[in-house]
């Protein structure tokens, strides 16, 4: 009797002395990490097939992914993926994953015009010093400052202002000012060559 009762008792303490070492093995693996979440602002510079690129301010470029968790956000109202335009600014609310750059939500912003905004569509007639450009618009030329503010998208490339040639197609974002227009935005069709 003695033996069997010291035979439980053996494999009791087995069982006992078995559980306490696997169990720390099973509570060592760390739980998943969450990245933190980060905010950046730039303007598009390319989209893709669930990804576009955002030039910052300090002129770095970062790829962002979408998944159907991301949401989207224009004028404080629902938006999609498709409302993403190249030359259009955003804020973007981000985690990373691993190397890559996880968008939560994108907000676009409508700085490309004020409310009293006007949309220019012409062929350039002719370029004045640095900072005029004159195009034929409605069968009528219109002169269009620019100032350093004015940004440049030509064929969805950024641009400068010495890229503006006679007889390229512009569709400009301008707002008028002390009875002047002022390209907020100038986007080019296809450059023609010198």
């Amino acid at each position: 009797m003695k033996r069997l009762f010291l035979n439980v008792l053996g494999l009791a303490s087995l069982a006992v002395g078995s559980a306490l070492v696997t169990a720390p093995a099973s509570a060592e693996e760390p739980p998943p990490v969450k990245s933190q979440p980060f905010e950046m602002r730039g303007r598009i510079v390319r989209t893709g097939t669930d990804q576009f690129v955002v030039e910052t301010a300090d002129k770095k470029q970062l790829t962002f992914y979408t998944n159907p968790q991301t949401k989207f956000l224009l004028k404080d109202k629902p938006g999609r993926f498709a409302d993403l335009r190249v030359g259009g600014t955003v804020t973007a609310a981000y985690a990373q994953e691993g190397d890559r750059y996880i968008a939560n939500t994108i907000t676009l912003v409508d700085d490309s015009a004020p409310a009293d905004g006007t949309l220019i569509e012409g062929e350039v007639v002719r370029v004045i010093g640095q900072d005029q450009v004159v195009v034929r618009s409605g069968g009528k030329e219109v002169i269009v400052f620019v100032d350093p503010k004015t940004t440049y998208l030509f064929e969805d490339k950024p641009g400068k202002f010495a890229d503006i040639q006679v007889g390229t197609p512009l569709r400009i974002r301008a707002d008028l000012r002390q009875d002047r227009q002022f390209a907020r935005q100038i986007n080019g069709g296809p450059l023609r060559r010198r």
